[in-house]
């Protein structure tokens, strides 16, 4: 594992000095166990709570680098129902996923949120409470069936939920489909990433930015726990935002300026889904080394997480 040496550094202003420190103490730390390193202290101006919360992962992290499993990639009925019935392995301890190559396909790290502190940020109440918010903009993504994609299908959505929904946000999104403004003649023809609708700072209130803002500590800490499991992903995601503050200062875009600022994590999109269930399905706009992250908040007797790609 190697840190990132030329990083940007952090505007002024913006939280990301949170999780900047908090992945450079996660990184150290998780070579200082694994690699023995040197020992290392955290940076003063990381809170307690999100401290103690950083340590709680780094720890499920460590147990799953030291507990492998090794897959056999399969492209066989990666969207069909019908997999649901084929053999599979089962996984329900910390693990590090890999094929046949020793390349990483995921990282499975059960419990490595503790939310058994109910006064901090990070605690279940709070992450849950937070969403509510947004209920109305999480109801109003709910679609008529084959019409918008499953995500936000309402046949998904448990209907005796008292909260339900899905909803995207993002300080610079790419619209498919849509070509850049037009120019002047001679001018070079740009394209100016959009900050998603719900975070716009002209609209009226709909909770999105006040939760962007309340998840800051959570946000830092994913960004954190990716610049220890996918140190060169974090680099990369790091650099994308702070390349759309540079955008948005040439472009005097006010509303991707004002949510960077309090825009937490190195990922550029986030995906709310409340009550939700999905079905089979692959994210054709991914790539092999990239790593999304799934956070669950709550507790789900029933859950299954099936990848039949990698017979789990």
């Amino acid at each position: 594992m190697q840190h990132q040496e030329t990083k940007s550094p952090v505007p002024h202003g913006w939280q990301m000095h949170l999780t900047e420190k908090i992945a450079e103490y996660m990184q150290s730390q998780f070579c200082q166990e694994v690699f023995f390193g040197p020992q290392v202290l955290p940076d003063i101006s990381i809170p307690v709570p999100l401290l103690l919360q950083a340590n709680h992962m780094l720890r499920t992290i460590v147990q799953a680098y030291q507990n492998p499993f090794v897959v056999c990639e399969t492209q066989c009925g990666k969207t069909q129902d019908t997999t649901a019935s084929l053999p599979y392995e089962e996984i329900t301890a910390a693990s590090v996923v890999l094929d046949e190559n020793g390349n990483i396909k995921l990282w499975y790290l059960p419990g490595a949120i503790d939310y058994t502190h109910q006064d901090c940020e990070t605690s279940m109440k709070n992450i849950w409470n937070s969403l509510h918010g947004m209920s109305v903009a999480l109801e109003d993504g709910l679609k008529p069936s084959c019409q918008h994609g499953w995500h936000n299908d309402q046949i998904l959505f448990c209907e005796m939920a008292d909260l339900r929904g899905s909803i995207d946000c993002s300080p610079g999104w790419y619209q498919q489909g849509h070509g850049p403004k037009s120019v002047k003649p001679g001018e070079e023809v740009k394209f100016h990433p959009e900050v998603l609708w719900l975070l716009k700072s002209g609209r009226k209130p709909n909770g999105m930015q006040q939760w962007v803002d309340q998840m800051s500590d959570i946000h830092a800490l994913l960004s954190g726990t990716l610049a220890v499991i996918h140190p060169w992903m974090f680099a990369a995601g790091w650099e994308a935002l702070i390349w759309l503050g540079m955008e948005a200062r040439t472009w005097e875009d006010t509303d991707m300026s004002s949510i960077l600022q309090i825009w937490n994590s190195v990922y550029n999109c986030a995906s709310i889904m409340v009550n939700h269930t999905t079905p089979y399905h692959t994210d054709i706009n991914g790539w092999e080394p990239w790593l999304d992250m799934l956070m669950t908040v709550g507790d789900y007797m029933l859950l299954d997480m099936v990848i039949p790609m990698l017979k789990l």
